[in-house]
């Protein structure tokens, strides 16, 4: 066990959750091929029907049914999510060297975008009043508000009344980045 961020050590062999992807990726690109009728027909990777089936039409709002794994997958074990305990959070927030950073740490943790997603936002996509920031979605790449921590908010500003306004470019006038 790694005594600063409490991951376990490696052990031998590959971990399943890695054997259950490769499995995938090799049933991916068989089901693939004999898709267009291209190379071996039979897929060597056995699917769990039952599961597939039952799973196909399913809403999100029912609860969810549990099923035998298929022939070589292999059983992950339930694990916590790990978290950052305080003091290394706060060790970490110490070294970020401006506010700037600081406000990015912060806006990553608090709102949970992806940090392509906070790198793309402008002084238009932030919502002062309302706490929220607008992000383009990765997925449907729709703009969306996402919601941010107060302290989020007040690095930035402390940033911008330090630094000052970014000059916007000729591309964009309104989305000008931090």
């Amino acid at each position: 066990m790694n005594v600063k961020t409490g991951k376990p050590s490696l052990r031998e062999g590959y971990a399943p959750r890695t054997v259950n992807h490769n499995l995938t990726v090799i049933s991916g690109f068989y089901a693939f091929h004999s898709r267009f009728g291209v190379g071996p027909v039979v897929n060597p990777v056995p699917a769990s029907r039952g599961r597939r089936q039952a799973l196909a039409h399913r809403s999100p709002l029912e609860p969810a049914q549990t099923f035998r794994r298929g022939r070589l997958r292999q059983k992950v074990p339930a694990q916590a999510p790990r978290a950052i305990p305080d003091h290394q959070w706060d060790e970490l927030f110490a070294a970020m060297g401006c506010d700037r950073d600081r406000s990015l740490l912060e806006f990553y943790v608090s709102s949970g975008a992806r940090a392509s997603e906070l790198l793309a936002v402008g002084l238009g996509d932030v919502d002062w009043p309302g706490q929220l920031i607008y992000v383009i979605s990765k997925g449907t790449r729709i703009r969306q508000p996402v919601p941010a921590s107060p302290n989020a908010f007040r690095y930035l500003g402390s940033y911008l009344a330090t630094d000052g306004l970014p000059t916007p470019g000729p591309a964009d006038m309104a989305h000008a980045p931090w």
